[in-house]
């Protein structure tokens, strides 16, 4: 796989705080439309494309090529026009929501497998309730065959957390993306125990 869809960059508003990360093929086209520029990690030094593009990379400096040039990858970049990218939403889905309730059974905590698990409604359909991420959690098949058309109160049944919608961690796009040692001097404490807002 190309290192343009592989490797991530860490994106920094107007006020060089860190805000999320971006494809390496996404900053690259944001650097080539001038809608942010580079930043060198060791000097803090700020970069064009035009000019970054002009640096021949060294032997020990990650590179992309484009047509028969070589150039340095950009690890973290600066926004140039606005301050927030827009994020990305967590879709309610089937996938989403078994990854969410970690393949677990939100009533007994069974593991059985996704065969053995389905969606259950914790206020019924029959009762008015809608399928979102707050009403919806999985069950092993035995605690949805007790629970049936009832809300847990009424099948005296307790849910092991109340279901919410989870949050977008801009770390977690296909696996973990973990930082790199350039980032460090932008990603402080305050960055990791600030609640993020969707």
């Amino acid at each position: 796989m190309s290192v343009l869809a592989t490797q991530r960059c860490l994106v920094l508003n107007k006020s060089w705080a860190p805000i999320s990360t971006t494809s390496l093929r996404r900053a690259v086209s944001m650097l080539f439309n001038e809608r942010a520029r580079i930043i060198e990690p060791d000097s803090y030094a700020t970069f064009t494309w035009e000019d970054w593009s002009k640096l021949r990379p060294q032997v020990d400096d990650d590179k992309f090529a484009a047509g028969e040039v070589f150039f340095r990858v950009p690890e973290i970049i600066l926004l140039s026009e606005y301050n927030k990218l827009p994020r990305p939403k967590v879709h309610f889905s089937r996938r989403n929501l078994y990854k969410r309730d970690q393949m677990t059974c939100q009533y007994c905590g069974a593991m059985p497998g996704s065969a053995e698990l389905n969606i259950d409604h914790v206020l019924p359909r029959s009762q008015g309730g809608q399928s979102t991420w707050e009403n919806c959690v999985l069950s092993c098949i035995p605690c949805n065959s007790k629970k049936a058309n009832r809300t847990p109160e009424q099948a005296n049944m307790k849910l092991r957390s109340k279901p919410k919608k989870p949050r977008l961690d801009m770390f977690k796009i296909n696996g973990i993306v973990k930082p790199i040692k350039s980032w460090e001097a932008f990603l402080g404490e305050a960055f990791w125990s600030v609640e993020m807002k969707d």
